[in-house]
């Protein structure tokens, strides 16, 4: 597992930060909010990020992975990083998932494929 840093992610209205980790992911198991995302280099050093799926889950560590059922699907779109958000109180990341879907609508959520 290599941590990577931190990314804030907004939905409009608020902005979460999250932290970005190569494709192992957390080591920890707590529940919380993930993005799938493809990364590019940009000029100040750091990466661009496009959102390839978001979810959420109650154990982090055991739901990212390849027995994942979008995985393969982020893999073929170029996915090079996970980046996790756990929110206090943990309840509340049902609603966070939501907004950020809504914000972002990434291609891999099923309401929003193409």
């Amino acid at each position: 597992m290599s941590r990577i840093g931190p990314m804030n992610v907004s939905d409009g209205s608020n902005t979460y930060q999250f932290v970005v980790y190569d494709l192992k992911g957390p080591e920890y198991n707590a529940p919380g909010v993930y993005i799938f995302s493809k990364g590019t280099p940009n000029a100040r050093g750091g990466n661009n990020h496009q959102f390839l799926y978001i979810g959420q889950t109650d154990g982090l560590r055991d739901r990212l992975g390849p027995s994942h059922n979008k995985w393969d699907d982020a893999l073929h779109h170029g996915m090079n990083y996970v980046s996790v958000y756990v929110p206090h109180p943990v309840e509340s990341r049902h609603s966070i998932e939501q907004r950020l879907i809504e914000h972002f609508k990434p291609p891999l959520n099923d309401q929003f494929r193409r």
